[in-house]
């Protein structure tokens, strides 16, 4: 019996899922120039020829890639900050959130400390002006620090500088125990050792992160 458009709808769907997840694995491992689609064939389970049906070339897959990750990184912000919470509640919930994603989403860390080394070879710079992604997670933390001023959880300050601020700290934090975790392995700890060994510093970061917006704290 034939498959329905529906059914046919959905093997496209999950047969792409599989192909970004094989090349997410093969550009966190080798980056963009090393990757090659036989790898991302052999990680997603699929025939070479099958990524090609969906990609002309390697160039096409992987800005797909970065589009996509682009999104889920979007999604991801939104859906957090949509929370029933306090901002400061909110902003620390995220912050230990991403900092657990190094142990337990580790690829989709890695990607982003990567992928600032291939934009500019599958973006051009007017594609890059408007894709927006770290203005749009950015956003949505100034509308919820916004809200934690007019609510007096949070100092009154400019919240676009206290959202680059906060932002900021996340992302020396995230630098700091990604050094720490490399090392960790480097000794042949596991990710769930690293991720027990480090436990204290992820609470310092967060309290760090979060220190910085509350109303108490001096300029």
């Amino acid at each position: 019996m034939p498959r329905t458009k529906e059914q046919n709808e959905e093997i496209r769907l999950r047969r792409k899922e599989a192909i970004m997840k094989g090349a997410l694995s093969v550009y966190v491992e080798n980056g963009y120039a090393a990757a090659d689609i036989g790898d991302v064939a052999e990680r997603a389970g699929v025939a070479r020829g099958l990524v090609y049906y969906y990609y002309k070339d390697k160039r096409s897959l992987f800005r797909d890639l970065f589009l996509h990750m682009f999104q889920l990184s979007n999604l991801h912000t939104r859906k957090h900050f949509s929370q029933e919470g306090t901002a400061v509640e909110l902003c620390a919930k995220f912050a230990t959130v991403m900092y657990q994603n190094l142990f337990e989403n580790s690829e989709h860390v890695l990607f982003f400390f990567r992928m600032r080394l291939d934009l500019h070879e599958l973006f051009t710079h007017e594609e890059l002006h408007n894709l927006l992604w770290r203005d749009n997670n950015l956003q949505v933390v100034v509308e919820t620090l916004r809200k934690g001023m007019e609510a007096g959880d949070v100092r009154q300050m400019s919240p676009e500088m206290l959202t680059e601020q906060y932002w900021g700290a996340i992302m020396q934090g995230m630098g700091y125990l990604k050094r720490k975790r490399e090392a960790l392995l480097k000794q042949g700890k596991t990710l769930v050792d690293a991720e027990q060994l480090l436990k204290s510093e992820v609470e310092d970061a967060t309290k760090t992160c979060v220190a910085m917006l509350s109303r108490n704290a001096r300029p």
